[in-house]
C-alpha cells in the first residue's frame, strides 16, 4: 500500500522535474544563439542540471528499487 502511493508520488515529482529540465535545457539553447545571452543561458543551465539531477535521484533511491522489489 505504501509502496504504490511512493510509486505514485514520487513518479509524478519525477516527471515535472524531467519536463522543467527539458524547458530549462530549451531556454538555454535559446538563449545561447542570442547575442550577449551567455547569463541567462548559464542560469537555464543550472535549472536543466538541478531538475536532471532531482529526477535522476527520484529514480535511483525511489522508483528502482520499488520496481526491482515488485519483479522479485
Amino acid at each position: 500500500m505504501l509502496d504504490n502511493v511512493i510509486l505514485l508520488v514520487v513518479g509524478i515529482l519525477s516527471t515535472v522535474s524531467l519536463a522543467f529540465a527539458g524547458a530549462c535545457l530549451h531556454f538555454a539553447v535559446k538563449n545561447a544563439k542570442k547575442k550577449d545571452g551567455e547569463l541567462a543561458m548559464a542560469l537555464w543551465s543550472f535549472g536543466a542540471l538541478g531538475g536532471f539531477t532531482f529526477a535522476g535521484m527520484c529514480w535511483a533511491y525511489f522508483l528502482i528499487p520499488i520496481l526491482v522489489h515488485r519483479l522479485f
